[in-house]
């Protein structure tokens, strides 16, 4: 094993941009499903701005006061579903990760309770099942730019364009089917803020960290992978 190993680092396998299909590919790509699993049921807790109407009335007497810093604060449940998804695409890369997508969309929609309001092939009448989706082109496009140079402005881009990926495609889908219910155009940009508001602003700076995080952990896993 230690002579195998060896025998990789001098011929610069490690190098190599993302492993092929293989029984420990295959391991770690259901590993990852999980990993997806997870994080939609590790809400993360984040302090938010959240500044009231009083605080522009009258500063003086709203911000007098040793807990001014928490009037105008409230608490940010945020599901790291996206920075784990890129996460993934930096580890597996396009096309591997993409398999592991699609594992884990296929469980949930066979019925297991792996997405945020259950499973079931009925799943897809759900207000979120967009972004969902969105996760297949997401990881196989940051994957593909994540094969190119190990330079922080491509770990920047997979980032920003994976993130951007689900929520346009969660969004649209999203729209769809508020407008199949006949919801009003309020309850449409209510569901629309809920869903990618604030999350926008955090999946971006975690999606980065992510990536980052995810091009380190596949050195790691070579072996498993290799």
């Amino acid at each position: 094993m230690t002579n195998r190993l060896v025998k990789k680092v001098k011929n610069t396998r490690f190098m190599k941009r993302f492993p092929g299909f293989n029984l420990g590919s295959l391991v770690v790509m259901i590993f990852c499903s999980f990993l997806i699993v997870i994080s939609t049921f590790t809400p993360i807790p984040i302090l938010k701005l959240a500044v009231p109407q009083e605080a522009f009335i009258n500063p003086s007497h709203f911000f007098a006061g040793v807990n001014s810093i928490a009037k105008i604060t409230n608490t940010f449940n945020y599901i790291p579903q996206i920075p784990v998804l890129l996460m993934i695409a930096a580890i597996l890369g396009p096309r591997l990760g993409l398999l592991s997508v699609i594992i884990y969309i296929s469980a949930g929609l066979s019925g297991l309770p792996i997405f945020a309001a259950g499973g079931g092939v009925n799943y897809y009448t759900q207000h979120g099942f967009g972004y969902i989706l969105g996760f297949a082109p997401a990881v196989f496009i940051a994957g593909n730019i994540l094969s190119g140079k190990m330079e922080l402005f491509y770990s920047f881009r997979a980032a920003f364009t994976g993130m951007l990926i689900i929520h346009l495609t969660g969004i649209v889908y999203l729209i769809i089917v508020l407008l199949v219910r006949r919801e009003s155009f309020f309850a449409i940009f209510g569901w629309i803020w809920q869903s990618s508001g604030i999350q926008f602003f955090y999946d971006l700076i975690f999606a980065m960290a992510a990536v980052i995080i995810g091009r380190l952990l596949r050195k790691s896993l070579w072996v498993a992978m290799d």
